[in-house]
């Protein structure tokens, strides 16, 4: 297993100058966490800095009529744009992040966390880097929930999630979640492609039987 100094070595990207990663490795806890488990949850205070080391987070949102809408995934090497935020700001999550596998991650208390930026500077380039492309991300979210086409998007998420038999191994709810949409919506629109013959529905999972 790589050093803590390693770990964020390879995962801060303009690296950090040696003595702030020296820095932050003397405070920082690597930790095992099983997969589904809740790394943090609506209206919760944040209390550490988290880095993924191995496996990946889902980062979703739940809106008022109780669906799911994922926001962004986390994968190793990457910080929560979303937990930084908390943490530079004080204020409390108000999506939930999710582990998908199990995780491996790295944690700095809040604290020492904003004490390491006032120290090292230069830490901030690579936040900000991270707050780049998240902003880009769920920037996409946004125009691809105002001005979608769901008919096309579902077809293209089954071709994308598809096996080599071509079968996607999800079901209606989890589909429904990945496209920001409803179960009930979604089970309409597959079985509308069931009945044009270009889908079979089995418990579980959407057989693409032709190009769709």
């Amino acid at each position: 297993m790589k050093s803590l100094t390693e770990i964020l070595a390879n995962a801060l990207s303009p690296t950090p100058s040696k003595a702030g990663l020296e820095a932050m490795s003397a405070v920082a806890v690597l930790s095992d966490v099983p997969m589904d488990q809740s790394l943090f949850a609506p209206g919760n205070k944040c209390e550490n800095f988290v880095l993924v080391v191995e496996g990946q987070v889902r980062v979703q949102l739940s809106t008022r009529s109780g669906r799911e809408m994922i926001l962004f995934r986390l994968n190793a090497g990457e910080s929560c744009a979303l937990t930084t935020s908390c943490l530079l700001t004080d204020s409390p999550y108000y999506a939930e992040g999710i582990a998908e596998t199990e995780l491996k991650i790295l944690t700095i208390p809040a604290a020492a966390f904003r004490n390491l930026l006032n120290d090292y500077p230069e830490l901030s380039v690579r936040l900000l880097d991270n707050y780049a492309r998240r902003i880009g991300e769920l920037t996409g979210v946004i125009d691809r929930l105002v001005s979608r086409d769901l008919n096309q998007e579902l077809k293209r998420f089954l071709i994308e999630q598809s096996d080599d038999d071509d079968v996607v191994h999800l079901s209606h709810k989890k589909i429904a979640d990945e496209l920001g949409s409803s179960r009930e919506v979604i089970s309409r629109k597959l079985k509308a492609l069931e009945n044009a013959g270009q889908v079979k529905l089995t418990r579980g999972q959407v057989h693409i039987l032709s190009i769709i």
